[in-house]
């Protein structure tokens, strides 16, 4: 006897949104074992599972593939993964780290939490070598 899903994590993420919507698809097809799922959709158990997980929004095509597997609409699917997608953009860049624009207004976004450290001119912000590589050009004169 398969074990029963984990319950969906709290929140109104766009993955769990879609998460949600597909473990309904599931049991609206009967709901079949993942490992029927799998050799319908063409896709590893693990696969299947985590995009019902909602702990990240799918690939189209898994999403597309369980859909299919689930015997609904293909098409339907990949527009409700398209919205996921865009709504799941819009939250991460919300939730990205705002940094200076170069014309001074600061409602700049780093492309990603690693350069949130950066200057706006693209230099990184000195470090602690560089500091002391300064410092020793200094004491020696040069």
């Amino acid at each position: 006897m398969p074990r029963r899903e984990r319950p969906l994590d709290d929140g109104d993420s766009a993955s769990l949104r879609l998460a949600a919507d597909l473990r309904v698809l599931r049991q609206k097809a009967g709901s079949p074992t993942y490992r029927e799922l799998a050799r319908l959709a063409h896709y590893s158990v693990a696969t299947l599972s985590e995009a019902a997980a909602g702990g990240r929004l799918p690939s189209l095509a898994v999403t597309v593939a369980y859909a299919t597997a689930c015997g609904a609409d293909p098409a339907e699917w990949e527009r409700r993964w398209h919205a996921a997608a865009g709504e799941a953009a819009q939250e991460e860049a919300a939730a990205r780290p705002a940094v200076a624009r170069d014309d001074g207004s600061g409602g700049g976004r780093a492309p990603y939490v690693g350069l949130s450290a950066c200057r706006p001119s693209g230099r990184r912000t000195p470090t602690v070598s560089s500091a002391v590589n300064a410092w020793s050009r200094r004491w020696r004169g040069g």
